[in-house]
Parts: C-alpha cells; structure tokens; sequence
C-alpha cells in the first residue's frame, strides 16, 4: 500500500483535488483516507512536493500563501483542469489545547481568500496521534506491536509526543516504528473496518472528517451514473 501516492501520479478525472503535506508519507495518509471516505474523489488527487510551511510563518501568512497557490495552480494546469478543492497537511508539533483553534482558524482564513475551497487539517499533535486511536489495526501491520493500555481510549491529541510513543511503547527492537509505516497502518484500519470506530478520540481527526464530508457533499461534482 505504501507506493499508492506521489506527485507523478496523474489525474484520471476532471476537476482535481490538490494534496499539500509536510511529505509524502503525510501526502499518502492523506490519499488513503480521502479515497476511504470519499470514493468519488479516486482518480481526482493529485499532489504537490512542496510543504506549505504556513503554522510557522510569523506575522501575515500573505507571501506563504501566495506561493502555495501558485503551486497548487499549476499543478491543476498540468492536469489542463478545473480545481475543486486543496487539502494542507501539516502537524501541529505539539499536543492539543486552547491555542489549537486560533492557529488553525487563522491558516484556514486564509487559505479561503485565495482558494474558494480548501482545508488546512491540523494535526494534533503529529499524525501519529490518528495511528493511536486504531490499536487493532497497528497490531495488524506488525503482530509485535501493542499499544499500551495507559493510551487506550484517551485524547491521543493531548499526548505530548505520540511519535516517541509509537517508537518506543507500541513499537520495539525487534520491528521499530517509521513514518513511512502509517501509509499502511490506515490501510489496514481500513481492511478491518475500524475507521469508524476510533479507539479514543482527537479533535483534529473529528475535524478532518468533518471537512472531508463537506468537501465530498458540497466541492467535488457529483459523478452521474452510467445510463
């Protein structure tokens, strides 16, 4: 499951989704799931190399933005096609809590005045804390894996570092944990049904489900059936 995604892949159907992450791992997450909840979308995705590095930006996110939308623009005009939505991807770095809204409200404004449609999912604290909430299916992609009981059915998005978790409680020696593994522990989740059924909660997962309904009922045309 892994080599699904990459920015060679070209668009099958018209209008595209653009996918923007902080890298390919997080931009395959991202094709994996949008796929999972929104199959209308397969064969629209298409992705830019580039992370929009826009949390950080002190001051005004003007120039950032700007140029994210010149990528994201050409990227549809490889395609010779209309844009329906951008998805940006990046990890909050630190876990949830009362700032996450204001630094999340704040990308996402902007983002609106440059593109009519686009998501900015923010996640807490790393993409990692998603994996958290789906013990079954970590202990699927590699039968060693075990999440912990203490992070059981708990706010992964308030756990102050879930990377280092997955690494070092979930994860061991024998089979340690990589970011190019969370690809294939969504897939997984998938195959098993258990999407639906977080094993915990995480407001940044709420709210990218959230904006992928919207994106899938209101931004993308709906494709007729065959007569």
């Amino acid at each position: 499951m892994t080599a699904r995604g990459g920015t060679r892949i070209r668009a099958a159907r018209k209008p595209v989704v653009v996918l923007v992450g902080e890298d390919s791992n997080d931009r395959k997450c991202l094709r994996i799931l949008l796929e999972e909840f929104c199959p209308q979308l397969r064969g629209q995705l298409v992705e830019v190399k580039d992370p929009a590095r826009l949390r950080s930006a002190k001051g005004t996110l003007d120039s950032r933005v700007d140029a994210l939308a010149r990528l994201v623009r050409a990227r549809a005009a490889r395609e010779d096609a209309d844009l329906a939505c951008v998805f940006v991807q990046e990890d909050l770095d630190d876990s949830d809590g009362a700032e996450y809204l204001e630094k999340r409200d704040r990308v996402q404004m902007a983002l609106e005045q440059r593109f009519r449609t686009a998501h900015y999912v923010l996640s807490t604290a790393e993409v990692e804390a998603w994996l958290l909430l789906f013990p079954d299916a970590l202990a699927e992609t590699v039968s060693s894996w075990r999440v912990p009981r203490q992070f059981r059915n708990r706010d992964t998005g308030t756990l102050s570092d879930p990377k280092h978790i997955m690494k070092h409680a979930v994860s061991g020696p024998a089979r340690r944990y990589k970011e190019t593994d969370a690809p294939d522990v969504f897939a997984k989740a998938i195959a098993l049904g258990c999407l639906d059924q977080p094993g915990g909660t995480n407001r940044s997962w709420n709210q990218f489900r959230t904006d992928v309904s919207t994106c899938c009922r209101q931004h993308v045309p709906q494709q007729r059936s065959s007569q």
